[in-house]
């Protein structure tokens, strides 16, 4: 590659790179300290969803991780990501396969931070749902009205699922319709029960009907569905340890390798098939750690 061109690219790719991750701290900044005000504007209103079928998927994704970012300050951290892991191995070491390795590990790594803590904040909530809905149930059932019944539960119930039915409170106390509220939880609370239950909610406010008993059914049949879920995770906990224990198993043994015979290592790295080989074996085993969590993976 001619030097002049070379240096170009790195300038640019610097640039834009420095350029991005200011942005992204920036934005990241600005949603972590808002002010009161501004808070309370994100209440009164709801993110319109994208369209698209990836722009929708990174939509949900990150209205279901709970995170504070909205959806553009989310797609600049992954962009930044992106562009820093294609500006360091360039300018660093001059290397267009580490390039190509550092965008997928650049944007892979915050999709992966928002995987996490969606998996996280997801499973917290399955379990606290049935307590959730029957404390709503007895509460529709006293006579209390739909806010106060958010109210209640937002006291009663800790972790992410309280403080989506606090969100829900505050908005019903701003005078939102309980439509537009229902429809922003079901965005925030992915699980079929809720949905069930927001779709209830809708009915009653239009046409009527007895919400504490059908919510009370909601909480008895999403505590079924958390007894056989727990029940078939213990069934298959051992398939699960095993795929785990042969992913392990792999990177010790190269780490293992690598501090034993270091220079076995490095003569595999220097053949030019190396490291195309190392990349089809993480491969294969990322795609392996994904069929194994396909198969044991049950929807109901």
């Amino acid at each position: 590659m001619n030097p002049l061109v070379a240096q170009s690219l790195v300038m640019g790719v610097t640039f834009a790179t420095v350029s991005a991750a200011c942005m992204a701290v920036g934005l990241l900044v600005r949603n972590l300290f808002a002010k009161p005000q501004v808070a309370k504007l994100r209440l009164e209103f709801q993110a319109e969803e994208p369209p698209g079928g990836v722009d929708q998927s990174f939509f949900r994704l990150v209205e279901e991780s709970g995170t504070k970012l909205d959806h553009t300050a989310a797609l600049f951290v992954v962009l930044a990501g992106a562009i820093l892991g294609l500006g360091l191995p360039l300018v660093f070491f001059d290397s267009l396969l580490g390039a190509a390795g550092g965008v997928v590990i650049g944007a892979g790594l915050p999709l992966l931070y928002f995987m996490i803590i969606r998996w996280w904040r997801v499973g917290g909530m399955r379990k606290r749902l049935p307590y959730a809905l029957q404390a709503v149930a007895d509460a529709v059932r006293s006579g209390q009205t739909l806010s106060e019944a958010c109210e209640l539960v937002s006291q009663e119930i800790k972790g992410p699922l309280g403080e989506e039915f606090r969100y829900a409170h505050q908005q019903l106390e701003l005078g939102q319709p309980p439509i537009s509220v229902m429809n922003r939880m079901c965005r925030r609370v992915p699980l079929s029960e809720f949905r069930i239950f927001a779709t209830a909610v809708v009915v009653h406010r239009r046409a009527g009907g007895n919400l504490s008993l059908l919510t009370e059914r909601m909480s008895r049949s999403a505590r079924d569905k958390q007894e056989v879920r727990s029940h078939l995770l213990a069934v298959s906990s051992g398939s699960r340890l095993s795929a785990i224990g042969m992913v392990i198993a792999a990177i010790v043994a190269v780490a293992m390798l690598g501090w034993m015979q270091p220079e076995y290592i490095q003569k595999f790295l220097q053949n030019p098939r190396g490291p195309w080989l190392l990349a089809l074996a993480v491969g294969l085993q990322v795609v392996g750690g994904i069929w194994v969590w396909r198969i044991l993976k049950v929807s109901f």
